[in-house]
């Protein structure tokens, strides 16, 4: 290569070395150059392959010392500080990283993960757009879009970004475990339980987050001893897996299995000792258990440290409304609904109160403003239904529930409620084909057995009555329940609450069940809120023995329903009238 130049213009000597001298000089400064950036870089690679982030961070730093602008040493040194959970020191480089290329989408990728991380998800989307703006095929970036996307719960939109990942062909194990997820959100099980299916063929497959996921799908569809065999295996590959070990705490504890669920929380408690969640999980535990004392501590403890918290709330309400103190109760519900008007659980618990205080006008008021939320939500019908019940307004009730067996044909609650509805009517064909039929998808429903009893009573065929009454009481026995209210000492357990009358300080109220009155709605009303009605089951298997001629069997049974239920006339009635052929035989013996 030759330059012309003109002799009438003296030209500068040039900066730069000629081609010539380039080939002479240039080896030894190139490797000098290739080591001043390749050793160090090698180093950065060898212990982020080894996961030293201590000296990644070190060697990253003593690299930007010298070339401050190293776009990609600000990218791995942001990606460490994020492992480390340093996210301001990540997002520093970061900025840095991006004002230096803007145009590359590594930088902006990292970004929206490490703000993912830190729980900014509509910022940590943000940046992931502007990812995949500048790369379309940053797959990196669609999985933590669609992790984002499941946070705050758009649920659709995240299905879209995995699905985009699954049809590119660069789906892994994690992909289709997040399908999963999502989909079990969505309450799709079946296409859940399919893409667990399909992440297990992957050899690199995360077992612990497989099994855990599927025991989380099985508690859901409320398959609990399922979802501890599966919860099992995800502890067995991680013991400390504490979302794992807190989804078998809940299926003990709907299994009523409170000794192991306990269990499984005090080793959440050492997993995660400043989980405040904790209290409010073993507070529902301690209420399963009858432990109101240790229960309402642990509420108290919960709302304290979290005080928008409404499913907390919504538990104390419950353990309020067991022990039948409706004012605390109705403050609670208060609060709940004003921190979370949409919550259709308060707003079910509210219906409730004014049902169990007779103000059914207003429980009908609550029960509108719950299906503007959900108007097709199953239990806020059946409670309608059942307050309708209550009121005698038998054709309204109907109604509401026709229309909930239209949108679940199969539901054994709805079942169970039109037979107790029919029989009420005296269609009693009508009111035992809907309880065989909740028989049918349950044999084994103590509460469908309960009511086909009373149907069989009301025809008076007390034997088949006995039969079912028996098999109810045998499957959930007052016994199980009764065990579970004295402690150690054998004495009631109580506690003191603020706002009574009955104790000598004014000012508390010695917090224990109160036995008066008498539940006469749907025994599934009870069933959703956790609770059973003895007193009736035992007024009612108590008028079967007295109808079978056994006086002694029937006061027996009718002693134990004043015991539960010491307010309701007709117990009274009964009993009187088995004391008065008790009597008429002990005088026919003295003769």
């Amino acid at each position: 290569m030759s330059s012309i130049i003109h002799p009438q213009v003296t030209q500068k000597p040039s900066s730069t070395p000629l081609p010539s001298t380039l080939t002479l000089e240039s080896p030894k400064r190139r490797s000098f150059g290739l080591l001043r950036h390749h050793v160090p870089k090698f180093k950065i690679h060898c212990v982020k392959y080894y996961n030293n982030e201590n000296l990644v961070i070190e060697y990253c730093t003593q690299y930007l010392d010298r070339f401050p602008s190293s776009y990609s040493t600000l990218c791995d040194r942001a990606e460490t500080f994020g492992k480390l959970r340093r996210y301001g020191k990540a997002l520093n480089d970061l900025n840095r990283a991006i004002a230096i290329k803007p145009h590359k989408s590594t930088a902006w990728c990292l970004r929206g993960i490490i703000k993912g991380l830190n729980k900014f998800y509509t910022e940590a989307i943000e940046d992931l757009n502007n990812a995949l703006y500048r790369d379309k095929i940053d797959y990196l970036a669609l999985m933590w879009r669609a992790f984002c996307y499941y946070e705050i719960q758009f649920y659709n939109h995240a299905l879209w970004d995995l699905d985009l990942i699954i049809k590119s062909g660069y789906a892994d194990a994690f992909t289709y475990l997040n399908l999963a997820d999502i989909n079990r959100r969505l309450k799709k099980f079946k296409d859940a339980n399919e893409d667990i299916s399909k992440a297990f063929c992957f050899k690199n497959v995360n077992k612990a987050l497989g099994y855990g996921i599927s025991g989380e799908l099985k508690l859901d569809r409320e398959e609990f001893k399922d979802a501890i065999n599966d919860l099992n295996k995800a502890l067995k590959f991680q013991p400390d897996n504490a979302i794992a070990l807190r989804n078998r705490c809940e299926s003990y504890r709907m299994l009523m299995d409170s000794e192991n669920a306990l269990e499984d929380l005090n080793k959440l408690c050492i997993l995660e000792p400043e989980n405040d969640y904790q209290y409010e999980l073993k507070g529902a535990i301690l209420l399963d258990m009858r432990k109101w004392n240790a229960s309402l501590e642990n509420f108290n403890k919960a709302i304290k440290s979290l005080p928008n918290n409404v499913m907390t709330i919504g538990n104390r309400v419950k353990l309020y409304c067991k022990l039948r103190q409706y004012n605390l109760a109705l403050k609670d519900i208060q609060d709940g609904i004003l921190i979370d008007p949409g919550n259709l659980i308060i707003r079910q618990q509210s219906m409730d109160l004014h049902r169990r205080t007779n103000q059914y006008d207003m429980a009908i008021g609550k029960a509108e403003a719950a299906l503007m939320i959900d108007h097709k939500n199953i239990n806020t019908l059946l409670i309608r239904a059942d307050v309708y019940f209550l009121k005698i307004k038998y054709n309204y009730s109907l109604v509401d529930l026709d229309n909930a067996n239209r949108i679940t044909p199969k539901n054994s609650f709805v079942l169970i409620s039109r037979g107790e509805l029919f029989c009420k009517m005296k269609y009693y064909g009508d009111a035992l084909y809907n309880v065989q039929c909740a028989l049918e998808i349950k044999s084994a429903d103590h509460y469908a057995l309960e009511v086909c009893g009373n149907i069989y009573r009301k025809q008076h065929k007390y034997e088949e009555a006995l039969v079912d009454y028996n098999k109810s009481l045998e499957l959930y026995p007052l016994d199980m329940i009764l065990e579970h209210d004295q402690n150690q000492n054998g004495k009631k357990e109580s506690c003191k609450v603020g706002g009574g009358k009955d104790d000598k300080d004014s000012q508390d109220l010695l917090v224990r069940r109160n036995n008066v009155g008498y539940d006469k709605g749907f025994v599934v009303t009870q069933q959703i809120f956790g609770e059973r009605n003895f007193s009736r089951i035992y007024y009612q298997r108590g008028d079967t023995y007295y109808k079978l001629g056994m006086y002694e069997l029937a006061l027996k049974d009718l002693n134990r329903a004043l015991e539960l239920a010491s307010g309701y006339a007709p117990i009274y009635k009964k009993r009187a009238y088995v004391l008065h052929k008790l009597e008429s035989l002990n005088d026919t013996d003295i003769y």
